[in-house]
C-alpha cells in the first residue's frame, strides 16, 4: 500500500516491497494442493522428530537407572527440561476443510495467510524448528 511520497520521504522501493496489506486471489484447488504438501511435509517431520525424543527419553532413562542401580541419584530435571515436540497438523487440517467446503473457485488471501498457506510460515514455526534440530537426526545431519 503506498501512502504518498511524502510519507516515504522518496523512497519509492519502500512503496514497491510494501505487501503486509496486500491480499492476492488464488485458485482454490492450488491452494488446496499447496497446504497438502505442506501438511505432509509438517506430519513427516513430527514424526521423524518424536521418533528422536522417544529415543532420547528412552536413552536418559537408561542412563539415569544405571545411575541409581549403581549408588548415583536421579536428576528429574533431565526429564522435565525436555521439550515436547508439538504436532500442528490440525492447523493444516483446519484450513483444508475450510477450502474444502468453500464453495468459491478462487480464493482471496492475506499476505499473512499467504504465508502461512502456501509458504509454510506459520508463528509456531521457529518452536517447531528447534524441537525438530534438537532430536530428528535428518534435520541435525544437514
Amino acid at each position: 500500500m503506498y501512502l504518498g511520497p511524502e510519507f516515504y520521504e522518496g523512497d519509492d522501493d519502500m512503496a514497491l516491497n510494501d505487501f503486509s496489506e496486500s491480499k492476492v486471489t488464488i485458485k482454490k484447488d492450488e491452494l488446496l494442493v499447496a497446504i497438502r504438501k505442506n501438511r505432509e511435509s509438517h506430519a513427516t517431520a513430527y514424526a521423524e522428530t518424536v521418533e528422536g525424543y522417544r529415543e532420547t527419553v528412552l536413552k536418559r532413562l537408561e542412563a539415569a537407572t544405571a545411575s541409581v542401580r549403581n549408588g548415583g541419584r536421579f536428576d528429574p530435571h533431565e526429564f522435565l527440561n525436555l521439550t515436547v515436540p508439538v504436532s500442528h497438523t490440525k492447523d493444516y487440517d483446519r484450513v483444508i476443510k475450510m477450502l474444502e467446503m468453500s464453495t468459491a473457485g478462487e480464493i482471496t488471501c492475506t499476505e499473512k495467510q499467504f504465508s502461512q498457506y502456501v509458504l509454510d510460515e506459520w508463528s509456531w514455526q521457529n518452536e517447531f524448528a528447534t524441537s525438530n534440530a534438537l532430536y530428528n537426526s535428518k534435520v541435525r545431519n544437514r
